[in-house]
């Protein structure tokens, strides 16, 4: 688009006497510009001094960044307001720690979504197909929007989708401090998800939380049963929007499931019980192929579902080893159920017992394991499943290898796990410590960790923002 188009659209106000050549009025417009369109558009106008234009990436740059008022003078019984300076504007927020603040003894009330009542108070075991939950039509004019008491600094959002059957669910999440401008801090359209939705990001001053359902495997209608909104001091780990979790996610406390495969109790490969197990039970298992992937011949495998979107590059699985029998196996994952990626391939290698496995990291919804062979008989058995995997056990497992031999397939040019595994080394002691996260006169610190990555749409993998940066150099 020509500037000139683009300025007239974006500023109403016909300034006559503007002129992109005018020091001071340049400067000012440029600040009052996204990094976007500073790039894209503004970059290749030739209207622009270069240094002007670098004077207000800069300027951006510096007030993205979360900023701490250090004067204790404001902070009451009701709690500690905090600056939060974003998109150039400056957000003052209440900031209340590890509190859910959507809540009706907070005044926070659902002002978009039909059964309104239902989003906020409390119960989140009574619900069925008739009650019990807050709902939209799928459409491109319903959401489902939650005012809080006033502008609030938060970083974690927990959502409960309806879950009394296998359906799943695409949605975002928006915020806004104004009711004007929209930020868009999760968006889940590309991935199927499912019952309790944990949800992290960078901290933001919010008023109104904006949750939009775009697809339900099931019908046209988007369900929500309960909505928690905090701040949290539990520090974590980002890739973009999706977490990265140290700890593994594949339970059933994270509302994953196992969706295919045999056992005696549902669940039982992620239910934490790696010791209770015998001939006859604790394990799941499905019957191998005939040298065909076993998916392609309707025999299964054995399918674990998260409940939503997450970057991981580990896992570990406990084989049945109650007699000297080996298996061979390989791992698929995928982030829709429909296209799925080699994570691991084992269908050349005798295994047994315990198995740590790592690969380059990618996002991940569902895990299939698939046996190819078991030295005994015709079936594939699995009693125990992590991912990712106990860090504690990875980080032995890592500080005993010499090199790395991975077999799964990965893009061209992501990140390789030995690259990954160095970002997230350092969160795995902080993560497990349960010491407090603010200092004695209770200002706030940094929780979030952005790791250097970057998504790509329609792709699995992740990528190095430094290599995405000089390919458009190139």
């Amino acid at each position: 688009m020509h500037f000139k188009k683009w300025h007239e659209n974006h500023y109403q106000e016909q300034d006559e006497n503007w002129n992109p050549l005018n020091d001071i009025v340049s400067k000012v417009r440029l600040t009052l510009m996204s990094m976007n369109e500073l790039l894209k558009i503004v970059r290749y106008s030739n209207l622009f001094d270069l240094n002007h234009l670098m004077d207000a990436i800069d300027s951006i740059n510096d007030e993205t960044r979360t900023t701490i008022n250090n004067n204790d003078d404001n902070i009451n019984q009701l709690g500690n307001n905090k600056d939060l300076f974003i998109r150039g504007k400056n957000y003052r927020g209440r900031l209340r720690l590890d509190e859910n603040i959507a809540t009706k003894s907070h005044h926070a009330q659902v002002i978009e979504g039909e059964m309104k009542h239902a989003l906020l108070d409390g119960d989140i075991t009574n619900y069925d197909l008739d009650r019990g939950f807050t709902r939209h039509p799928i459409d491109d004019l319903h959401n489902i929007c939650v005012k809080l008491d006033g502008p609030s600094i938060i970083n974690h959002i927990k959502l409960l989708l309806w879950d009394k059957d296998t359906r799943a669910y695409s949605y975002y999440v928006e915020v806004s401090a104004d009711d004007v401008t929209w930020t868009r801090i999760i968006d889940y359209r590309a991935y199927l998800c499912r019952s309790w939705q944990k949800l992290y990001f960078a901290p933001i001053v919010a008023t109104s939380i904006r949750i939009v359902g775009t697809y339900n495997t099931v019908n046209k209608v988007f369900h929500l049963v309960s909505m928690e909104v905090y701040y949290i001091q539990k520090p974590f780990a980002l890739v973009g929007d999706i977490y990265a979790p140290v700890n593994n996610v594949a339970t059933l406390e994270a509302s994953a499931v196992v969706s295919e495969g045999v056992s005696r109790v549902r669940n039982a490969l992620i239910n934490g019980d790696y010791l209770s197990y015998d001939w006859d039970s604790g394990y799941t298992c499905h019957q191998l192929g005939s040298g065909y992937t076993c998916h392609k011949l309707g025999s299964g495998g054995i399918v674990i579902q998260l409940c939503q979107p997450h970057v991981v590059s580990s896992m570990r699985l406990l084989l049945w080893d109650c007699d000297n029998r080996s298996y061979s196996y390989y791992i698929e994952t995928s982030y829709d159920n429909v296209t799925w990626t080699k994570a691991v391939d084992k269908q050349a290698i005798a295994c047994k017992s315990w198995e740590i496995l790592t690969f380059s990291p990618r996002i991940v919804v569902f895990i299939r394991i698939c046996g190819t062979h078991n030295t005994a008989n015709e079936v594939f058995h699995c009693v125990h499943f992590e991912c990712p995997c106990r860090p504690d056990v990875l980080k032995s497992y890592m500080n005993e290898q010499t090199s790395m031999l991975t077999t799964d397939d990965h893009e061209a040019n992501s990140v390789t796990y030995e690259e990954y595994y160095k970002s997230l080394e350092p969160l795995f002691d902080i993560t497990n410590c349960n010491s407090s996260t603010t200092t004695d006169n209770g200002l706030l610190i940094q929780t979030h960790t952005l790791l250097p990555y970057t998504i790509k749409s329609d792709l699995t993998g992740i990528y190095s923002i430094e290599n995405e940066n000089n390919e458009k150099i190139i």
